[in-house]
């Protein structure tokens, strides 16, 4: 199984409900076995960069994690989050279930 996971920081702040509607379009993406979007509560003492959300999606296999990211929700999601995201980072980790 494969968790992937992306943090996303918006350019601006009146903006982060909007980002918010935009990740969630993916939900209803077929190829995730599992989705959330969370925001960051933002406890971290030690400076640096604080995403605003965390996208977090179980996918069964390399496979079908190409089907989630070619599917047209992810595209919908990229187009309505893009102008409005300053920082995106992703990471894609194996778990056991």
């Amino acid at each position: 199984m494969i968790r992937h996971i992306a943090f996303f920081s918006a350019i601006d702040p009146k903006d982060l409900d909007a980002i918010e509607d935009g990740l969630w379009v993916l939900k209803d993406n077929p190829h995730a076995l599992q989705f959330a979007v969370h925001r960051n509560l933002k406890l971290d003492e030690i400076p640096g960069p604080h995403p605003d959300f965390i996208v977090m999606a179980d996918i069964a296999d390399e496979t079908e994690l190409a089907a989630y990211k070619a599917h047209p929700l992810y595209a919908e999601s990229i187009r309505r989050v893009r102008p409005l995201r300053d920082i995106r980072v992703a990471a894609d980790i194996v778990i056991d279930v």
